[in-house]
Protein backbone atom coordinates (compact mmCIF):
# COMPACT_ATOMS: atom_id res chain seq x y z
CA UNK A 1 0.00 0.00 0.00
CA UNK A 2 1.57 3.50 -0.65
CA UNK A 3 1.11 6.30 0.87
CA UNK A 4 1.39 10.45 0.08
CA UNK A 5 2.06 13.58 1.71
CA UNK A 6 -0.09 16.58 0.25
CA UNK A 7 1.22 20.48 0.01
CA UNK A 8 -1.44 22.84 -0.89
CA UNK A 9 -0.82 26.39 -0.91
CA UNK A 10 -3.42 29.81 -0.98
CA UNK A 11 -4.33 31.21 -4.36
CA UNK A 12 -4.48 34.43 -2.51
CA UNK A 13 -1.78 34.46 0.11
CA UNK A 14 0.76 31.85 -1.29
CA UNK A 15 0.81 30.42 2.08
CA UNK A 16 1.78 26.19 1.99
CA UNK A 17 -0.08 23.82 4.22
CA UNK A 18 1.37 20.19 3.96
CA UNK A 19 -1.09 17.26 5.15
CA UNK A 20 -1.26 13.44 5.04
CA UNK A 21 -4.97 14.07 3.81
CA UNK A 22 -6.33 15.21 0.57
CA UNK A 23 -7.87 17.37 1.32
CA UNK A 24 -7.24 20.50 3.92
CA UNK A 25 -10.42 20.46 5.82
CA UNK A 26 -9.88 17.04 7.45
CA UNK A 27 -7.22 17.82 9.77
CA UNK A 28 -7.69 21.95 10.54
CA UNK A 29 -5.46 21.91 13.17
CA UNK A 30 -2.49 21.48 10.97
CA UNK A 31 -2.89 25.30 10.26
CA UNK A 32 -2.22 25.81 13.79
CA UNK A 33 0.83 24.00 13.38
CA UNK A 34 2.09 25.01 10.61
CA UNK A 35 1.54 28.85 10.04
CA UNK A 36 2.21 31.29 12.40
CA UNK A 37 -0.52 33.10 14.67
CA UNK A 38 0.15 36.32 13.02
CA UNK A 39 -0.11 35.03 9.07
CA UNK A 40 -3.01 32.49 9.66
CA UNK A 41 -5.80 33.06 7.20
CA UNK A 42 -9.04 33.57 9.35
CA UNK A 43 -11.46 30.89 8.18
CA UNK A 44 -9.91 27.89 5.86
CA UNK A 45 -11.89 27.78 2.99
CA UNK A 46 -11.33 24.89 0.71
CA UNK A 47 -11.79 26.42 -2.76
CA UNK A 48 -8.86 28.82 -1.56
CA UNK A 49 -6.42 26.31 -1.31
CA UNK A 50 -5.16 24.10 -4.44
CA UNK A 51 -2.68 21.23 -4.47
CA UNK A 52 0.92 22.56 -4.89
CA UNK A 53 2.73 19.09 -4.97
CA UNK A 54 2.47 15.79 -3.68
CA UNK A 55 5.22 13.15 -2.99
CA UNK A 56 3.42 9.97 -3.37
CA UNK A 57 5.18 5.93 -3.26
CA UNK A 58 6.02 5.82 0.94
CA UNK A 59 6.01 2.19 1.62
CA UNK A 60 4.79 1.88 5.36
CA UNK A 61 3.14 5.13 7.53
CA UNK A 62 6.48 5.38 9.54
CA UNK A 63 8.56 5.93 6.90
CA UNK A 64 5.66 8.80 5.44
CA UNK A 65 5.23 10.31 8.67
CA UNK A 66 9.31 10.86 9.19
CA UNK A 67 9.71 12.29 5.62
CA UNK A 68 6.64 14.75 6.92
CA UNK A 69 8.04 15.53 9.67
CA UNK A 70 11.38 16.68 8.18
CA UNK A 71 9.82 18.08 5.11
CA UNK A 72 7.09 20.65 7.34
CA UNK A 73 10.37 22.46 9.25
CA UNK A 74 10.28 26.26 8.03
CA UNK A 75 12.26 26.51 5.82
CA UNK A 76 14.77 28.86 4.30
CA UNK A 77 14.37 30.20 0.42
CA UNK A 78 16.36 28.76 -2.21
CA UNK A 79 18.90 31.60 -2.83
CA UNK A 80 19.84 32.95 0.35
CA UNK A 81 18.48 36.70 0.38
CA UNK A 82 21.30 39.37 0.06
CA UNK A 83 22.42 42.22 2.56
CA UNK A 84 20.51 44.86 0.37
CA UNK A 85 17.46 42.27 0.53
CA UNK A 86 17.26 42.02 3.98
CA UNK A 87 18.05 45.64 4.59
CA UNK A 88 15.04 46.51 2.46
CA UNK A 89 12.79 43.85 4.46
CA UNK A 90 13.71 45.24 7.59
CA UNK A 91 12.95 49.05 6.32
CA UNK A 92 9.69 47.66 5.70
CA UNK A 93 6.40 48.43 7.54
CA UNK A 94 4.35 45.34 9.51
CA UNK A 95 1.76 45.29 7.28
CA UNK A 96 4.11 44.64 4.01
CA UNK A 97 6.49 42.02 6.32
CA UNK A 98 3.67 40.05 6.55
CA UNK A 99 2.81 39.88 3.06
CA UNK A 100 6.40 38.71 2.10
CA UNK A 101 6.41 36.74 5.22
CA UNK A 102 3.09 34.94 3.42
CA UNK A 103 4.99 34.14 0.61
CA UNK A 104 5.73 30.21 1.60
CA UNK A 105 5.82 28.35 -1.51
CA UNK A 106 9.71 28.83 -2.52
CA UNK A 107 10.86 28.26 1.04
CA UNK A 108 8.63 25.09 1.28
CA UNK A 109 9.67 23.74 -2.21
CA UNK A 110 13.30 24.08 -1.02
CA UNK A 111 12.96 22.20 2.28
CA UNK A 112 10.89 19.00 0.50
CA UNK A 113 14.11 19.32 -1.51
CA UNK A 114 16.54 19.40 1.11
CA UNK A 115 14.60 16.90 2.75
CA UNK A 116 15.12 14.53 -0.02
CA UNK A 117 18.59 14.89 -0.30
CA UNK A 118 18.75 14.59 3.32
CA UNK A 119 16.95 11.40 3.41
CA UNK A 120 19.22 10.00 0.60
CA UNK A 121 22.61 10.97 2.52
CA UNK A 122 22.05 9.43 5.52
CA UNK A 123 20.55 6.56 3.75
CA UNK A 124 17.18 6.48 5.34
CA UNK A 125 14.92 3.90 5.45
CA UNK A 126 12.14 6.47 4.64
CA UNK A 127 13.54 6.15 0.76
CA UNK A 128 11.09 4.30 -0.92
CA UNK A 129 12.50 1.04 -2.89
CA UNK A 130 10.41 1.85 -6.00
CA UNK A 131 11.43 4.80 -6.25
CA UNK A 132 9.34 8.60 -4.95
CA UNK A 133 6.85 9.94 -7.68
CA UNK A 134 6.46 13.95 -7.17
CA UNK A 135 3.13 15.27 -8.77
CA UNK A 136 3.67 18.99 -9.10
CA UNK A 137 0.72 21.92 -10.09
CA UNK A 138 3.48 23.05 -12.63
CA UNK A 139 6.65 21.50 -13.61
CA UNK A 140 8.65 24.90 -13.40
CA UNK A 141 9.95 24.09 -9.10
CA UNK A 142 11.48 21.20 -10.58
CA UNK A 143 13.88 23.88 -12.93
CA UNK A 144 13.62 26.15 -10.25
CA UNK A 145 15.19 23.84 -7.70
CA UNK A 146 17.55 22.45 -9.98
CA UNK A 147 18.47 25.89 -10.80
CA UNK A 148 19.53 27.12 -7.36
CA UNK A 149 22.05 24.45 -6.74
CA UNK A 150 20.21 21.56 -5.41
CA UNK A 151 19.72 18.08 -7.58
CA UNK A 152 16.85 15.71 -6.81
CA UNK A 153 17.69 12.46 -6.09
CA UNK A 154 17.81 9.96 -8.24
CA UNK A 155 14.88 7.80 -7.15
CA UNK A 156 12.67 10.58 -7.53
CA UNK A 157 10.13 11.10 -10.58
CA UNK A 158 8.60 14.32 -11.66
CA UNK A 159 5.08 13.71 -13.58
CA UNK A 160 2.42 16.44 -13.58
CA UNK A 161 -0.33 16.80 -11.46
CA UNK A 162 -4.12 16.54 -12.56
CA UNK A 163 -6.89 18.81 -11.27
CA UNK A 164 -10.21 20.07 -12.54
CA UNK A 165 -11.88 23.41 -10.36
CA UNK A 166 -8.18 24.00 -9.56
CA UNK A 167 -8.16 21.89 -6.14
CA UNK A 168 -10.08 18.05 -7.41
CA UNK A 169 -7.11 15.83 -8.27
CA UNK A 170 -7.44 13.50 -11.06
CA UNK A 171 -4.21 11.31 -11.05
CA UNK A 172 -5.85 8.08 -10.82
CA UNK A 173 -2.41 6.77 -7.98
CA UNK A 174 -3.31 9.25 -6.10
CA UNK A 175 -6.89 8.54 -5.75
CA UNK A 176 -6.71 5.26 -4.38
CA UNK A 177 -4.16 6.35 -1.98
CA UNK A 178 -5.52 6.20 1.53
Amino acid sequence: MSRAIYWFRHIRTKQVLATLERSVLARPRLLKGQIPESLRPSKIRPDHWTPLVVAHGFETEKHQTDAFTLATQPGHPLVPLTREQLDQYRLLPNAAKRLVDMDMEERQIAQLARTLIYLEAVRSPAVPQGGLKMYWETMEWVDKVEGAGLKWPQWVQHRLLDTIRGNIILNPELRSTP
